[in-house]
């Protein structure tokens, strides 16, 4: 009798022990993601503040103008040999 009380006591104690344990892991594997997901935040915060000054630099009429003249770049108006019709695009206008 003594030992089986022994034997069931033993037995929660344990059951419950290795449930702390697993709570506290899956605690720690939580964190951990946490902290990923907050580096990950971070790093697309950055990136975005990067492409929206590019965004708006990018596209001022003033910025390209003085690209394109630094540049020297002459646009012309392209003639019937200087386009290419793919084969898709002409399909899709026949339906």
């Amino acid at each position: 009798m003594r030992i089986s009380r022994f034997l069931i006591l033993a037995t929660l104690v344990t059951v419950v022990a290795l449930g702390y344990v697993h709570q506290q892991i899956e605690l720690l594997r939580i964190n951990y993601t946490i902290n990923r997901n907050k580096d990950n935040l971070s790093v697309l915060l950055d990136q975005n503040s990067i492409l929206m000054y590019n965004l708006v630099s990018f596209q001022s009429p003033f910025y390209l103008e003085k690209m394109l003249a630094a540049k020297k770049v002459t646009f012309e108006i392209p003639s019937s040999w200087h386009t290419i019709a793919s084969a898709e695009a002409s399909e899709g206008s026949k339906k």
